[in-house]
């Protein structure tokens, strides 16, 4: 689900995507040398103007909530964007670029095409290789009081947000107000935290000094959960519906927009 790269932290799926990044423009640079034309120019062109289209129909669509917060609007890493509104940007754009030079056709439309195959296969790998993780992980836990918590008994018959997290981790702690407010704000959801690795005494002294209740607080002491579900980056947080089934996932930083989508993916009949 996620990798870590010394100190950077990636998803995987955001991998994916830099690798078919790769290969549309390693391929327009090879057309282009063929063909004597710049098709790179073209593709990023096209690969920035589906880009700017998708984070903006996003940001659009939940405006409210990043009006109270306006930098987030450039925080792309929340993963805010709009795929369709994103590819039919892209796809007008290609065809103004082959329109003003047509020789730029093929090469342009191999290249595009290829990135996307690219992009699909691999994350078509990548859901078939983690097929059989897509429920509430069969994962023991412990309550602040050290009572056992099963999350795939648990948690069962309701939508679920489930975070991991670490009070080390600067990115964690700027996103928990936004799971304290979802408690009120989602009352059929499940809001769930769950330690990686520390003590219930350092987890009651953080949410102390934060000022912060958030009601299903867990501790896994021994990182099972990130092992099992294959994320080593926190925060992570993960989105299941009412039956169990993993909807989403989130890893990184998310923004109040991000968490409202993925809310409105797990609820929806």
């Amino acid at each position: 689900m996620s990798y870590t790269i010394g100190p950077f932290a990636f998803a995987t799926v955001h991998l994916i995507f830099f690798a078919a990044l790769l290969v549309i423009f390693g391929l327009a640079w090879i057309l282009g040398r063929i063909k004597a034309i710049r098709v790179t120019d073209a593709v990023f062109n096209v690969v920035a103007a589906g880009l700017l289209i998708a984070r903006a129909s996003f940001v659009i669509r939940y405006f409210e909530m990043y009006a109270a917060a306006p930098w987030q609007i450039l925080n792309v890493r929340d993963g805010g964007f709009d795929l369709w509104a994103g590819v039919i940007a892209g796809a007008l754009v290609a065809g103004y670029e082959i329109f003003k030079n047509r020789p730029l056709a093929k090469p342009l439309l191999i290249s595009c095409v290829v990135g996307a195959i690219t992009w699909g296969s691999l994350n078509g790998l990548y859901q078939h290789k983690y097929g059989q993780k897509l429920f509430i992980p069969e994962v023991r836990v412990t309550t602040l009081d050290d009572h056992p918590v099963f999350l795939h008994r648990a948690y069962r018959g309701q939508p679920v947000v489930m975070n991991l997290w670490a009070t080390w981790c600067p990115p964690c702690v700027r996103e928990m107000p936004l799971l304290e407010d979802a408690q009120t704000r989602y009352p059929g959801v499940a809001i769930v935290i769950v330690n990686q690795g520390e003590s219930a005494t350092l987890v009651r002294e953080f949410m102390e000094e934060q000022g912060l209740e958030i009601d299903q607080n867990l501790l896994d002491r021994n990182n099972d959960l990130g092992n099992t579900i294959g994320s080593f980056a926190l925060p992570t947080t993960l989105f299941f519906d009412k039956h169990g089934m993993l909807i989403d996932t989130h890893v990184g930083e998310f923004s109040a927009a991000r968490l409202h989508q993925a809310i409105q993916a797990i609820t929806r009949e």
